[in-house]
């Protein structure tokens, strides 16, 4: 049996995990005493996962559950990541708040498996992996196939040759960017596919805690314009990758509204929030979302990037820096105004340092008038329907 996490109505997508990030020798007293929490909790962690396994009666022959994320290749290597957690069955979800925040609980609490071999089978090539302390696991295969005329989903295989899962195997979807024009979009998340909203946490605890995919709002205008770019929300003409701050713990969250909402699928670039020695005093939001992005850029060097995000928090100051770096790489940046300083304030200088880079650029508080810059950028059709306008030349690269 092999189980399929695949679009649409997948709970499982996309990305690769943080890597390790060592710790600066100059340490002052703040940083002294992060440390001394961080070996603090990680103590508690270990003697919390102790006393779960005693009284799960965990041996190294438990059944285990696999979170394949989708992943995404070039012409030369497929990468694909997921996570080896305990497995527990699913739970049933009422309409109760009690019962939506269990849920959600549940989501957070995962109890990871390490030192799990992994195997990954993918275009005749198969690799053996190890989950690490966090339980996940990585792969970076080499290929020799070049990239499809129009963008598509691919599979990889992958299975616990030594560990029962939920399944034989699981069939993740792998991403594989067509080069017909060569256009891919890189989106934030919060604040400009889903509404978060205010960050008082006393005000929003049930939007955090008890609100399911089906309870939350998508950004007005989002699905339209996305839409537009990608032609089909489930298999877009167009290479769609999300960079968010969002934990790996929410991606089956996530995954699910965007089904929900008919938002493009694509791999996602998360965070890991474990405290293990690597992660705990660890790369901020910032420094995260511009490696993210700097990996997807120098991973796809023929492509150019439209660049979506809001200005509620650093997005436009990340993808300032995106362009001092690539250039013209970055075709494009949308913000949504959700900050209301568009026009002025630190915001509205590094948009208008884009601007003057050549950069189109917009900001506003909707998606409603982004259609005209699509239009400019041909994008306003999906890549397929431009080439059989003679828009675009036909590829014969197809593997």
């Amino acid at each position: 049996m092999t189980e399929r996490s695949t679009f649409p109505g997948a709970t499982r997508i996309a990305g690769e995990p943080d890597g390790a990030a060592p710790v600066s020798a100059g340490m002052t007293v703040a940083d002294r005493f992060r440390q001394f929490l961080h070996a603090t909790a990680l103590e508690l962690e270990a003697d919390i996962d102790r006393l779960q396994n005693f009284l799960a009666g965990d041996a190294h022959g438990e059944r285990v559950r696999m979170l394949a994320y989708a992943g995404y290749r070039n012409g030369a290597e497929m990468r694909v990541s997921g996570r080896i957690v305990r497995y527990a069955e699913p739970l049933k979800t009422g309409r109760s708040t009690w019962s939506k925040a269990r849920a959600m609980m549940a989501i957070y609490n995962s109890h990871e498996v390490a030192g799990v071999d992994v195997r990954c089978a993918f275009g005749g090539v198969q690799h053996d992996a190890v989950s690490d302390e966090e339980g996940y696991f990585h792969f970076a295969l080499p290929v020799d196939r070049p990239l499809p005329s129009a963008t598509r989903w691919e599979a990889a295989t992958l299975s616990t040759p030594r560990r029962e899962m939920q399944a034989a195997s699981v069939a993740v979807p792998i991403l594989a960017p067509g080069v017909d024009d060569r256009w891919g979009i890189i989106s934030d998340i919060d604040d400009t596919v889903i509404e978060t909203g205010p960050t008082n946490f006393l005000k929003n605890w049930r939007r955090v805690f008890a609100e399911r995919p089906g309870d939350r709002l998508a950004v007005p205008g989002a699905a339209s314009l996305y839409g537009v770019i990608a032609g089909n929300h489930a298999a877009p003409t167009r290479p769609f990758f999300y960079v968010s701050s969002s934990p790996w713990n929410l991606y089956g969250f996530l995954t699910e509204f965007m089904e929900l909402n008919r938002i493009p699928h694509g791999p996602m670039f998360l965070k890991d929030i474990g405290i293990d020695p690597t992660k705990f005093i660890k790369t901020g939001h910032d420094t995260h979302k511009l490696a993210s992005i700097e990996t997807i850029l120098a991973f796809y060097p023929d492509h150019r990037f439209l660049l979506m995000g809001d200005n509620g928090q650093m997005d436009v100051d990340i993808y300032a820096r995106a362009v001092r770096r690539f250039g013209q790489r970055v075709a494009a940046v949308f913000i949504r105004d959700v900050a209301g300083d568009c026009a002025q304030g630190p915001k509205a200088e590094a948009l208008a340092e884009i601007a003057r880079a050549g950069v189109a650029t917009y900001c506003a508080s909707g998606f409603a008038d982004a259609v005209d810059i699509l239009e400019k950028l041909g994008l306003a059709r999906p890549a397929e329907a431009a080439k059989a306008a003679g828009e675009i030349p036909a590829s014969s690269s197809d593997a």
